[in-house]
């Protein structure tokens, strides 16, 4: 929470360029590196246009304290002010929100339901996402500092659609007749799994609902949810558009805390039957050890990635251009799946470098509630200070930066779009998850190389391809250890479409078809016969 507490003048270390910090040093720069200029202060942000309603803890069906008592700010990432005090659940309020998860599971209206009448309620609710957009879409920029043309044309609308599937699958999960060697009659149930912990991230507060929430109802369980503490306030608007819908009390909690306290009580709760988190490979390993520590509840996880983008010598060489720029600098480069190592065959090495270098200082860059701005402020002073050090140790690891590489304007969290070439892999911009505004270009000659170094690390959650050869996509579609490849495009996340990870970056799958299964047990049901007419 420290680091949330901050004025909106940051370090003066970070207030000059990461090169001008470095003088005197021996750095590569770009023939023509642009320094983009950080004298001028932005314009004073624009007012959000929505009001905070919601700040209290969700627990069964009412808005409430937290037991402590105790508030924490969230804060407005464009200037470091703070927005409204949340309350700060803690151990004492996941046990509340456990305890009321438990008698809406065992004693409740919501797994008795038909499915039907289940999915009518998460139809119900997609339509007052629909009406209610302008706000949410506000909540999220506010809160989060992502552009609002993107929060409220393409978040918002992907929010509603996501539950819209999982309402569609409600009343289509089934189990199995099963022929078995004697007289019996076998089937198999698929049952819901009971209360499940979920806990979200902050760089996709509304769609990482979506993906948890959004499947666990339509498999009929109930849900304690802990959100991100720099993101707690758009999930709390939308729980209360779901009571709206028609959710009975008890099956959607939704607690505001931190990690430490309100993470570790939920990942290691007795009464939690299943535990489904998205962050960081380094938390992602802490939940696992407290679920099994504690009731060995089953874990999905959703971590991590540093994902190739490649671009082979037979690419159009614009569309490349434009689509790594695209995988890297979407949502501020606060993306898991990130094309964050950007693999370009030698032959068209120099050529995708200039392109690149010109399309990030076309960039724009400013208030997110600004028309037009294509980049917000990263989400926290601990964000930003992370990346900068990024930048520091890529300039001092002998990369050359071809443009940015400091902070732009003078408050809040923005950070200049940055590309840096003749990235090695060994260097930590190369290795590490940066979660910035930071572009890395690498070289390689021939598909071997690219598809041994392209696999030679932790993560495996995604890769891009940018090639017109159909042989060269299918050989690198099977070579390329990670859970999505993107042919020729990126980032396109469909409802349908599973997501998740191999390695370090996870294990189980979200959206699709593949996503109920986290949120189902499959019982078989074995009856004796006699004197069957058939077998």
């Amino acid at each position: 929470m420290a680091t949330r507490k901050v004025s909106s003048l940051l370090s003066k270390a970070f207030g000059i360029s990461v090169l001008s910090s470095l003088k005197g040093k021996n750095i590569n720069l770009g023939r023509s590196v642009s320094r983009y200029s950080t004298a001028v202060a932005l314009e004073e942000p624009i007012t959000p246009p929505v009001q905070v309603n919601y700040t209290k803890l969700l627990i069964n069906g009412e808005f409430v304290n937290s037991a402590s008592g105790k508030t924490f700010p969230t804060l407005d990432p464009r200037t470091g002010n703070v927005i409204a005090n949340v309350a700060e659940g803690d151990a004492e309020d996941i046990n509340r929100a456990v305890a009321a998860a438990r008698k809406a599971f065992d004693e409740g209206p919501w797994p008795k339901m038909t499915a039907y009448e289940r999915s009518r309620v998460l139809l119900r609710f997609a339509d007052l996402i629909d009406k209610h957009t302008d706000e949410l879409a506000a909540l999220e920029t506010w809160d989060n500092g992502k552009p609002h043309a993107q929060a409220a044309n393409i978040e918002v609308p992907m929010f509603s659609r996501l539950f819209r599937y999982y309402a569609g699958w409600a009343d289509k999960i089934h189990g199995l007749t099963v022929q078995a060697d004697g007289p019996y009659h076998v089937q198999t149930l698929h049952e819901p799994i009971g209360v499940a912990g979920q806990i979200i991230p902050w760089n996709f507060p509304l769609l990482m609902f979506a993906w948890k929430v959004g499947p666990a109802l339509a498999t009929g369980n109930s849900i304690v949810l802990k959100t991100a503490e720099q993101t707690p306030l758009s999930a709390l608007y939308a729980a209360k558009l779901l009571h709206e819908a028609g959710l009975p009390e008890g099956v959607l909690n939704v607690i505001s805390g931190f990690g430490p306290t309100a993470g570790a009580a939920l990942a290691s709760h007795m009464d939690v039957d299943k535990l489904a988190f998205t962050g960081s490979t380094a938390t992602g390993k802490i939940v696992t050890e407290l679920a099994g520590r504690s009731n060995l509840k089953p874990v999905t996880l959703e971590l991590g990635g540093k994902s190739p983008f490649i671009v082979c010598e037979d690419a159009n060489i614009d569309k490349a251009v434009e689509t790594a720029h695209f995988a890297l600098f979407f949502n501020q480069g606060q993306c898991c799946c990130a094309g964050s190592r950007t693999f370009v065959h030698e032959k068209v090495y120099d050529e995708f470098i200039e392109k690149s270098k010109a399309r990030a200082m076309k960039r724009v860059v400013g208030d997110p509630f600004q028309k037009g701005v294509e980049q917000g402020p990263q989400i926290d002073l601990e964000q930003f200070e992370k990346v900068m050090n990024y930048i520091k140790s890529g300039v001092e690891s002998g990369a050359t930066i071809e443009t940015g590489g400091a902070r732009f304007g003078d408050k809040g969290y923005y950070i200049q779009p940055t590309v840096f070439s003749n990235v090695q892999d060994n260097m930590l911009i190369a290795k590490d998850e940066i979660f910035g505004p930071v572009q890395s270009i690498l070289k390689f000659k021939d598909l071997s190389e690219v598809i041994k170094r392209s696999n030679a690390t932790n993560y495996g959650l995604a890769a891009g391809v940018f090639t017109q050869n159909l042989d060269t996509a299918n050989t690198l579609t099977r070579a390329l250890r990670a859970g999505t490849i993107w042919i020729n495009c990126f980032d396109v996340f469909d409802a349908a479409i599973p997501f998740g990870g191999y390695k370090m970056s996870g294990h189980g799958r979200e959206k699709g078809v593949y996503s109920l299964n986290n949120y189902l047990q499959v019982k078989a049901v074995v009856t004796s016969l006699k004197k069957p007419a058939w077998l």
